[in-house]
């Protein structure tokens, strides 16, 4: 059987590869490769999706930029190419983890092939850097794994030739899927957390992104703060990210309103429950943007561009950006109306997994 090695570095790209990872376990020889971008957030992953990475290079260090992950990471992936000597190399999305993997690849001329390719915000620092890592991967991919229509027209735009592209949904949904068809957890805190929040209306917010700390961050909490003093039957929930940027942003802003409520970071499965128990979202997320989608919940983007353009022209996302009267206007009009929202399957049903496994199995 053909090599295959698999590198993931942070918690949404275990979370979108995990069910990749169990169709092609048995089908290949596969390694699977942790970089270790994200730590304590990645363990619990890998007991949820019942797998544990073969190589983990542990690159984890409190505070490191880009720089730092980057001359450490280069030399640690070349060695670990050489030692696996793998036929193909496959990345997920657009992390810093994902980039280097394919550039090591590159430099080893080692084919790479590419899932949830194609997506663009058309803004190089909009997300930083993740718009700039997408588009280098796709400069060195042979093969692009698209999850949308419109993501392979990107890609052809750019150049790829039509045949080097599969669309098949977004691996994110599968792994959604799964994560509904498990029995439901009896997690006391989460469900006391969701029985304390059933009266009245309840919202999720996440926000993480480098381009939204400090005052962004600042006018969002604001926005917060109004909406929770506009509404007092409205519980806003937020699991509140490791990174020390978000935290003590939070802790400086000193938000004093019993009905929002932070919370560490939550297992995926917890996590899929709060959403479920949501009427609307607010993220910088790209990730969350999808599971919404596909639990067919609102979705207030806190950016100035989204590379998910179909998530806006479902009406089921709206492009706030940061600014707090913006926030509070789009969020007044929605809590206002009587709108109903639904599920959509703009990001696939379920099956991109085994698209990918079937394409790479009748390739090989």
């Amino acid at each position: 059987m053909k090599k295959i090695l698999i590198v993931f570095g942070t918690r949404p790209e275990i979370i979108k590869l995990a069910p990749l990872i169990h169709e092609l376990k048995d089908a290949t020889d596969l390694t699977t490769l942790h970089t270790g971008q994200h730590k304590e957030l990645a363990e619990p992953l890998f007991e949820l999706f019942n797998f544990v990475p073969d190589i983990d290079l542990k690159i984890m260090k409190e505070s490191q930029d880009l720089f730092d992950l980057t001359t450490k990471l280069l030399p640690r992936l070349k060695a670990a190419m050489i030692d696996v000597k793998p036929d193909y190399v496959i990345v997920q999305g657009d992390t810093t983890s994902s980039y280097l993997a394919a550039l090591s690849a590159f430099y080893l001329q080692i084919p790479v092939m590419h899932v949830e390719a194609g997506l663009r915000s058309h803004s190089i620092h909009e997300p930083f850097p993740e718009e700039f890592n997408r588009r280098q991967i796709s400069g060195i991919a042979s093969v692009h794994f698209a999850a949308t229509q419109l993501n392979k027209q990107n890609l052809m735009r750019e150049g790829v030739n039509e045949d080097r592209i599969l669309v098949t949904g977004n691996t994110v949904v599968d792994a959604l899927y799964s994560i509904l068809n498990l029995s439901q957890h009896n997690e006391e805190a989460i469900n006391k957390l969701i029985d304390q929040t059933s009266k009245g209306r309840t919202a999720l917010i996440t926000v993480h992104r480098r381009e939204n700390h400090g005052k962004p961050f600042r006018n969002i909490l604001k926005a917060v703060e109004q909406l929770l003093e506009l509404y007092t039957d409205l519980n806003i929930l937020m699991p509140v990210h490791p990174n020390p940027n978000v935290q003590n942003t939070i802790s400086e802003y000193g938000l004093n309103n019993s009905r929002f409520i932070t919370i560490p970071p939550v297992r995926y499965d917890q996590f899929i429950k709060l959403i479920q128990h949501t009427g609307f979202i607010l993220t910088d997320s790209g990730g969350l943007q999808e599971e919404s989608a596909a639990l067919g919940k609102k979705v207030f983007v806190l950016r100035h561009k989204t590379e998910r353009q179909e998530l806006l022209e479902s009406g089921l996302g709206e492009l706030t950006g940061t600014d707090t009267e913006q926030i509070v206007n789009r969020v007044t009009k929605f809590l206002n109306s009587d709108r109903k929202t639904k599920k959509n399957r703009i990001y696939g049903d379920g099956t991109a997994a085994q698209k990918i496994r079937d394409f790479i199995l009748d390739q090989l």
